[in-house]
């Protein structure tokens, strides 16, 4: 390459870093001083300040990321994390949700595909952040055809393992040929870190993470209550900060976090306007740091009691089901743990989804569905009918939002939302 390409490149890099670290920087800011925040949300967004804030290393001890460790990218929660810690490496959640990463991904993808893409690659292609630059190699899941096609361009820049996902996972043929890809895996891993995985190593992570799911679990009982007693963008953000953290820490991190929330429920500390509409955030993920649309829901009054994504309260939902020790049985069971009652709409059919919306809204006692769709994500998008029409069955208002991760959209979306908070909180207060 040409030294006056070289350094053009280097200089874009020097802008999308600084804009990336700007706009995080300034978010994790104005979270940390904001109202009823928890005391213990402190750990959660600290991990997220490491992970996108370089600079920051420079206002504390300096301190190398999972220092001896092999570090395994991964881009979907279908991708077995009791494998990786078993074979004693650090898996870091890559899916992006940066606008300055997406920005610089468009010169590698199609700028009409979802920005959850373009970010994962402009952030890569850039080397935006030190934890994409630390990965050993990274998992891929086939979710869609933009993240089939995300494995091709991160082979260029890294070490690519992709896992096919079945997407009729009911079907006996597609639940052995999943089980052989978790397989292809638990082998890739044992190559990468020469540490051979056993019954024993795989039931102690497991059990690591399966404590880190009772927490989550935990949580996302506590929203239940009638009266909300910590939002949503900060229950999400804790969770999405699970990404980037070792599961012990976090687990620990949570467990005083939920501790703090179940004082404030003992205690009627409340969350929000005693007339707040209790609402659910389905549809594509909000992932960090593109938090525009849990921030503006709950600026606009509404309380997020529930979601569906995941990088929120999917992401640890659901633990491995095993009754026997032996490798080829949990295996199986971790296996089966990953697809079965995963409600990703990538799958069809795809009736799981619906039971789990109709779950939410009853057990939440949900007011409003805002439908969340990044612009490109076609999967989510397609499913905004099946969604409306079981919504009003069930007598629930629902709001579609299509964006993406650029801002210039926020006072268009707040007129809206605003509007549909309003009309919900109306429409509650006279049912009563």
């Amino acid at each position: 390459m040409p030294n006056e390409l070289v350094e053009e490149q280097k200089k874009r890099k020097a802008r999308f870093g600084w804009a990336l670290e700007q706009v995080t920087r300034r978010l994790l800011d104005d979270l940390s001083v904001e109202d009823h925040i928890p005391k213990r949300m402190d750990y959660f967004l600290n991990i997220l300040r490491q992970a996108f804030v370089p600079s920051a290393a420079g206002e504390g001890p300096k301190t190398e990321l999972y220092p001896g460790r092999k570090v395994i990218g991964t881009y979907c929660v279908m991708t077995p994390e009791e494998l990786i810690y078993a074979a004693g490496a650090v898996p870091v959640r890559l899916c992006g949700g940066s606008h300055e990463a997406a920005a610089a991904g468009d010169e590698f993808v199609p700028r009409d595909i979802c920005p959850v893409v373009r970010s994962a690659v402009g952030a890569t292609a850039f080397d935006l952040l030190p934890i994409y630059r630390r990965c050993d190699a990274v998992v891929v899941p086939t979710t869609c055809d933009s993240k089939r096609k995300l494995g091709e361009l991160l082979a260029d820049f890294t070490k690519v393992w992709m896992l096919e996902v079945p997407h009729i996972k009911e079907a006996e043929r597609s639940r052995l040929q999943w089980l052989e890809q978790i397989y292809a895996i638990k082998n890739s891993l044992e190559k990468l870190t020469g540490k051979k995985i056993g019954s024993k190593e795989l039931r102690s992570a497991t059990r690591r993470i399966a404590q880190a799911q009772y927490q989550a679990r935990r949580l996302h009982t506590l929203r239940k209550a009638d009266m909300p007693v910590v939002f949503g963008k900060h229950a999400m953000l804790a969770m999405n900060a699970y990404a980037f953290a070792e599961v012990d820490e976090w687990t620990a991190a949570m467990t005083a976090f939920n501790d703090e929330i179940e004082g404030r429920l003992m205690a009627g500390q409340r969350a929000g306007h005693t007339q707040a509409p209790r609402l659910l955030l389905a549809g594509s993920p909000a992932i960090f740091p593109n938090w525009k649309l849990p921030q503006l829901i709950e600026e606009m009054g509404g309380v997020i009691v529930a979601d569906e994504s995941c990088v929120a309260d999917r992401y640890l939902y659901d633990p491995v089901g095993t009754t026997e020790g032996t490798m080829t049985e949990m295996m199986r069971a971790l296996a089966a743990r990953l697809i079965m009652p995963c409600t990703c709409p990538s799958f069809s059919p795809n009736e799981d989804r619906l039971y789990r919306l109709r779950y939410l809204v009853k057990e939440f006692k949900i007011s409003g569905v805002i439908y969340h769709v990044l612009k490109g994500c076609l999967i989510y998008d397609f499913e905004v009918g099946r969604v409306e029409k079981l919504m009003k069955e069930l007598s629930v208002p629902v709001l579609r939002v299509e964006t993406d991760y650029n801002p210039e959209d926020i006072e268009q979306l707040r007129t809206r939302i605003e509007a549909f908070v309003e009309m919900t909180r109306v429409r509650a207060k006279s049912e009563r």
